[in-house]
């Protein structure tokens, strides 16, 4: 295309121009580009690495003046060179990891255990009754309970010399080891179980029983499980329990509360410990149901453990475990009574 002669001095023009403003010969001079910012190298520790350091960037050149007369403006200050590059920022050296808390077998180990006795209670929130099914302490085990046997061999919670014999049509019973022999431990398996106390809140057997608060938050494993033991004596009939290969064994355990969080599935399993072989978990695993006693009966004891781990037993208890897809809370409590590994 032939453009008219003045158009085509006009453009001409205009491009030379532009060209003058684009270089550091015409009439104004651009600033320099500011410096890179530069991040200091990260600190070392033996633990871990530590945060990297961050600078300022270097300072911008400052621009040359402007030149009415067409003169080569005054180059910028640092303009033609990079910026000042920042100070390198100093690394925080990491902190060394704290060690992990090791654990026994399939469950935790376990904080040392004291005996209990009607009121005390473990550390953490106190539990207290939500379904008090027994109300006022009131016996039921007459007419209810026909599973209240061997009771001088079991764990019940209950103090045998409260319990006339005039209250059971006349038989004699001896209720379970007294609480204040009875050591009772939360271990650190886990975080659901919260606290427990001996009350007479819902009693498989007699009129006592240890509730355990129960506080499962979704978040970490930890925090949806929880493990107790409680130690027998190690002197009355049948202790201590040096072969326990060939006994029966039971234990009730009642999970109470408002309703589970939509897609939970509970689960537990009974659990021993023994001088020679630690802990021992048993084999089946009991789908738990709110509101219903859920049965460890195993006869014999061998049926759910392996028989040659079952010698210088000290100790019965259990595990408990929450699965949920869901991210809602759950609080209640959970009823624990009459376990026993008898003869």
């Amino acid at each position: 295309m032939t453009l008219p002669l003045g158009k085509s001095f006009l453009l001409a023009a205009m491009l030379a121009a532009m060209s003058i403003a684009c270089t550091s010969s015409g009439g104004r001079h651009v600033g320099g580009a500011a410096g890179a910012t530069q991040t200091g190298a990260a600190g070392a520790a033996a633990g871990a690495t530590g945060t990297a350091g961050n600078a300022a960037a270097g300072a911008t050149g400052a621009a040359g003046e402007s030149n009415t007369t067409g003169v080569g403006g005054t180059t910028g200050s640092a303009g033609a060179a990079a910026g000042a590059t920042g100070a390198a920022g100093a690394g925080t050296a990491g902190a060394t990891g704290a060690a992990g808390a090791g654990s026994t077998g399939a469950g935790g180990s376990t904080d040392a255990g004291t005996g209990i006795s009607g009121g005390d209670g473990g550390a953490g929130k106190i539990p207290t009754c939500i379904s008090n099914d027994v109300a006022g302490a009131t016996n039921r085990v007459i007419t209810n309970y026909s599973e209240c046997d061997v009771q001088d061999q079991a764990i019940d919670f209950d103090v045998a010399a409260g319990f006339a014999a005039s209250l059971y049509n006349n038989k004699t019973l001896a209720p379970g080891y007294d609480p204040s022999t009875t050591p009772v431990t939360i271990s650190n398996y886990g975080t659901a179980f919260s606290g427990y106390q001996v009350q007479s809140c819902h009693p498989y057997c007699y009129q006592q029983n240890l509730t355990i608060g129960v506080d499962l938050v979704p978040g970490s494993d930890a925090s949806l499980r929880g493990e107790i033991f409680f130690d027998f004596p190690q002197t009355g009939k049948g202790l201590p329990i040096k072969n326990a290969a060939g006994r029966a064994s039971l234990g009730w355990i009642y999970l109470d509360g408002p309703a589970l969080p939509a897609g939970a599935m509970v689960t537990a399993q009974m659990e021993l410990k023994s001088t020679d072989k630690g802990l021992l978990v048993a084999k089946e695993v009991k789908q738990v149901t709110l509101k219903k006693w859920i049965e460890f009966r195993y006869f014999p004891i061998d049926s759910t453990f392996n028989a040659g781990d079952l010698t210088n037993i000290t100790t019965i208890g259990f595990k408990f475990t929450m699965a949920t897809a869901g991210a809602a809370e759950w609080h209640g409590v959970l009823y624990a009574d009459h376990f026993q590994l008898r003869m």
